[in-house]
């Protein structure tokens, strides 16, 4: 996820808070409790995902690999620029991060083998 779709993300779990506000302040019938229902579910999956942290792979400039964990591919960029920035041995190749998977880690651990 980048920056930009987190900012998506959180604009629109804002909207749904409004809207469940308006909401609440109409007639409870039946189609308003549906659509609030809705709402809040969507509610409940963005909040899931706008405060849960990834690991994202990435690579180093001639050779070898780590992961770091974070909300966005930006903040794993900038957390890896400054935990390996002072090496001069280990430069971060930052178009190499992908969120990591089951498949992408199980092939980078083979590498060890």
């Amino acid at each position: 996820m980048t920056n930009t779709e987190l900012a998506k993300m959180i604009d629109r779990r804002n909207t749904l808070y409004a809207r469940i506000d308006a909401l609440s302040t109409m007639d409870t019938n039946t189609t308003i409790q549906a659509i609030k229902l809705e709402y809040a579910e969507e509610l409940t999956r963005l909040d899931n995902l706008i405060s849960e942290k990834r690991e994202y792979i990435y690579n180093f400039v001639g050779g070898g690999w780590n992961s770091e964990y974070a909300l966005t591919v930006e903040d794993a960029i900038a957390q890896a620029q400054a935990r390996w920035g002072d090496d001069k041995r280990l430069q971060v190749d930052t178009s190499s991060f992908r969120m990591s998977t089951p498949e992408s880690m199980r092939a980078a651990l083979s590498l060890f083998h």
